[in-house]
């Protein structure tokens, strides 16, 4: 890691016996363009505990200084642990994995450290919620569109900065995944060029929103699609809030926003 650390901006970990997805490369380009700009230590593009992990160059002589004091210490515990060092508080994980693990032998099986399995989501579940937005549309559609699983959207024209579509839900909820896709399910028209999707916190049922929010990220390409991670203490999410973030003189499509949480426990 450190011969490489002058080589390029940014550095991708991989073990041996990994498939590669189709245009993977790309997929990280896009993705590392889109957060460019925006605070992170690690990007991860796979379940796989070692592979298809992004650093920034300048972060690696951190990295092999933590390798270095913990030598006995198994590789992915410390790469779990790294992002918290530099106040990433939590994993952020693109999906689907772009990396997979084939072949019957690993290094990590030997180190007590079992290849993760891409999670099985299902189908989203999207809980009941309320659509609100400052967007216009000139067309009979209503915001809730983007929110319903079928195949209706919701077209929106010359939008401004700072512009919103904010999901509230019913009750605050355990959300593990979010996918956000905007423009047509094939081809590049009418996209959301710049754009962000963040968490809400803290329902204000007067105002219609949340008291705060965090990012969960941009979107790449037009889209966003990330797992969702939280303590097991921690507040539940609220709102989930589509935010502009330049101007576009154009028809944009919020084709459909896509939520999955966690089912609550039963009270015995």
């Amino acid at each position: 890691m450190n011969f490489a650390s002058s080589l390029s901006e940014y550095f991708l970990l991989m073990e041996d016996h990994v498939h590669c997805s189709p245009k993977f490369v790309s997929s990280i380009y896009w993705a590392l363009s889109a957060w460019e700009e925006l605070p992170w230590v690690i990007l991860e593009f796979s379940s796989l505990n070692i592979s298809g992990k992004v650093f920034r160059t300048s972060d690696l002589s951190r990295l092999t200084s933590f390798f270095l004091l913990f030598l006995n210490t198994p590789a992915p515990l410390l790469l779990s642990e790294f992002h918290l060092l530099l106040a990433q508080n939590v994993p952020i994980r693109f999906t689907p994995s772009v990396l997979h693990h084939v072949g019957t032998f690993s290094a990590v099986e030997e180190s007590c450290f079992p290849v993760e399995k891409d999670k099985a989501f299902g189908e989203p579940d999207n809980p009941i919620a309320t659509v609100v937005t400052d967007m216009e549309t000139s067309l009979d559609m209503i915001p809730q569109y983007a929110y319903t699983l079928n195949q209706e959207s919701y077209s929106v024209l010359d939008l401004l900065k700072g512009n919103h579509l904010t999901v509230i839900l019913e009750r605050p909820q355990k959300v593990t995944r979010i996918a956000v896709l905007t423009g047509l399910d094939k081809g590049k028209g009418y996209r959301l060029q710049q754009g962000q999707v963040e968490l809400g916190y803290g329902p204000v049922a007067e105002t219609k929103d949340c008291a705060h929010y965090t990012l969960l990220g941009p979107l790449v390409e037009g889209n966003l699609d990330q797992r969702v991670f939280s303590e097991e203490d921690s507040e539940q999410v609220s709102c989930i809030r589509l935010l502009v973030l330049a101007s576009q003189k154009a028809w944009v499509l919020i084709r459909q926003i896509r939520v999955w949480t966690e089912p609550e426990e039963e009270e015995s």
